[in-house]
């Protein structure tokens, strides 16, 4: 009987976990936070009544939030346009090419794996006045010293040029994606039929790369609402408003005793923007598509008819020429700033004040002393990232079984997913950090470790639900005819074909957990203390964080800042490597293919 009822129902039973997940970290904390902006706040954000759209009201006339809302309207367009055209020229070059496609890849992708916080110190450094080499060669040119990060009116392009550095490689990656899915037969014809260089790219790349171009689109707009992390290091941990962002603002605010409505108001309009950029991005990505629910339109392929460009032909080779020129430059400013944070972090007189440092002042000791100091900071990080990659695959992998075979919740479920993964996270930390609280697992590692999975399961689903997709429904009906149940049919048949894709999957969940700086700042208090139960759950990127907000007003040392960062970076660095050839086809089939 027991076996019966567990046949019928495999599919809630799958995907039950997830459901129960969602439930309690995602639908009651955004409810909760409705609540709080309509509510007068307490000690802890107790709920001390309902004052309607007073802190709505108080948020309009904060003389900050007038300018921070501005400022985050033109990064939000900066970033997104220069991520768009950067990424597709950049992935159309890398398509013509036939040599160094590899190499080319791994660099042009190593900002984009770098913990924020990470990335944040490294420009630090690089925009630091008199001793950072883009000041240097500002002054070189006759322009003085600039003081990129100091001055209101550079503020705001610094925070851009350090986003876009980083945000780039990803977009890259989903456009490149789309143009490598273009069949070659199509690009063969267009060669025989003597198409000039405009119209291979009006007839077929772009009507080709459509999807993934608008996807990317949605994408960068998603992340661009998310950056928290490089301004909290650019600006040492203070309020800087020629820079500040909404997400920025909301948590500056948010632990001021008497602002706490305020922040909870600017937090549910954040929600409301994200809400309108995520209602966009599920319909883009076609859900009943993916689910086969529908079949796929070809209203794409009719859009090239509406594409004007103006005739011009690029013989092959200046092409080739040309491709290898942008990508040969893309190159070294993606790599630059490593080379750069390599060389500072070798300058053993503590804090730098040479551009490079003499022969006799090269070695180790910032590394030596960045490993003791944060030992038990990387611990955390070490400890954490892989058991949220376990638990976000324990839950992921099921329920996108139970989504792709099933079609459990019809579009429902998965739209929720994808809804929760646009969102920035800031809308889920105060009623998290108040429930963490109350439980009473502040600066534990338990905490973190069920937080985390917040992050990473939307998009472990997405992407687990395009490759079940892609399994014939013949193997599962094999496995029924043996004897098997539908349980035992997804855990002994499926599961083993799609470990390439469980691997996509701790790569993107390790990554993220790793990377995770927000939620590590204000849950922990303390680094690890090498006590069991093991206490103080400060994590890899807070202590980057910490070298730079803790050198306010005092000389910071950048050698010492450049040895951490790089330790920090290490071990994402390994693991992008071994997977790398994983991870254009896990963004393929979680942000691309509908």
């Amino acid at each position: 009987m027991k076996a019966k009822w567990a046949e019928k129902y495999a599919a809630v039973l799958l995907a039950l976990p997830l459901i129960f997940y969602l439930l309690i970290f995602t639908a009651y904390p955004m409810i909760e936070s409705v609540i709080l902006s309509l509510s007068k706040v307490g000690l802890l954000y107790q709920f001390n009544g309902f004052v309607g759209l007073k802190n709505y009201q108080m948020l309009i006339s904060n003389p900050f939030f007038e300018q921070t809302f501005v400022n985050t309207m033109i990064f939000v367009f900066a970033v997104v346009a220069i991520d768009m055209a950067a990424g597709l020229v950049l992935a159309l070059s890398l398509d013509r090419i036939s040599r160094g496609k590899s190499i080319i890849t791994t660099i042009l992708m190593s900002p984009m794996i770098l913990p924020a916080v990470v990335v944040g110190a490294i420009w630090e450094i690089i925009m630091a006045p008199y001793i950072g080499p883009l000041d240097y060669l500002m002054s070189k040119l006759g322009f003085g010293t600039v003081g990129w990060l100091a001055n209101p009116k550079l503020a705001l392009p610094s925070l851009i040029i350090i986003t876009v550095w980083q945000s780039i490689p990803f977009i890259f990656l989903l456009i490149l994606a789309g143009v490598q899915s273009i069949p070659p037969q199509l690009k063969e014809a267009a060669k025989i039929d003597g198409l000039s260089t405009s119209e291979v790219f009006k007839e077929i790349t772009m009507p080709m790369i459509l999807p993934a171009f608008a996807v990317s689109f949605l994408m960068a707009l998603i992340n661009s609402f998310r950056v928290f992390d490089i301004i909290f290091v650019i600006d040492q941990g203070g309020f800087n408003p020629a820079n500040a962002l909404l997400t920025y603002f909301s948590y500056d605010f948010a632990f001021i005793p008497g602002f706490q409505g305020i922040a909870m108001a600017a937090i549910i309009i954040i929600t409301l923007i994200a809400t309108v950029i995520a209602m966009f991005f599920i319909n883009r990505v076609g859900l009943r598509e993916r689910l086969g629910l529908k079949e796929a339109s070809n209203k794409v392929r009719r859009l090239k008819l509406n594409i004007s460009l103006p005739s011009f032909n690029i013989p092959s080779k200046i092409s080739l020429g040309i491709a290898y020129f942008v990508l040969v430059i893309a190159a070294f400013i993606s790599f630059f700033p490593f080379l750069w944070a390599i060389i500072t972090s070798l300058n053993t007189t503590g804090v730098v004040t040479t551009l490079l440092p003499p022969a006799s002042d090269i070695g180790l000791t910032n590394f030596v002393q960045a490993i003791y100091q944060g030992a038990g900071y990387l611990v955390s990080s070490l400890v954490i990232a892989p058991v949220v990659a376990i638990i976000t695959i324990l839950i992921a992998a099921p329920a996108a079984y139970a989504i792709a075979r099933y079609k459990l919740g019809g579009t429902k479920l998965l739209a929720w997913n994808l809804y929760i993964y646009a969102i920035p996270s800031i809308v889920f930390l105060i009623p998290l950090y108040t429930l963490v609280a109350k439980l009473g697992l502040l600066n534990t590692w338990w905490a973190l470790m069920l937080i985390y999975p917040i992050f990473t399961i939307p998009l472990a689903t997405w992407i687990l639900v395009g490759f079940y997709s892609d399994i014939p429904k013949e193997v599962d009906e094999a496995a029924l005819i043996d004897g098997k149940s539908r349980l035992g049919a997804f855990f002994s048949i499926i599961l083993p074909i799609v470990r390439p894709a469980l691997a996509v999957v701790a790569f993107f969940s390790i990554l993220a957990s790793y990377s995770e700086f927000m939620f590590a700042l204000t849950i922990g208090e303390t680094p690890y203390l090498f006590n069991f139960p093991p206490s103080g759950t400060e994590t890899a990127t807070v202590f980057v964080a910490i070298g730079v907000s803790f050198g306010a007003g005092h000389p910071i040392n950048y050698a010492l800042l450049s040895a951490a960062g790089l330790i920090v970076s290490i071990p994402v660095i390994i693991i992008s490597a071994v997977l790398q050839k994983y991870i254009i086809k896990g963004l393929w089939f979680g942000a691309v293919k509908g």
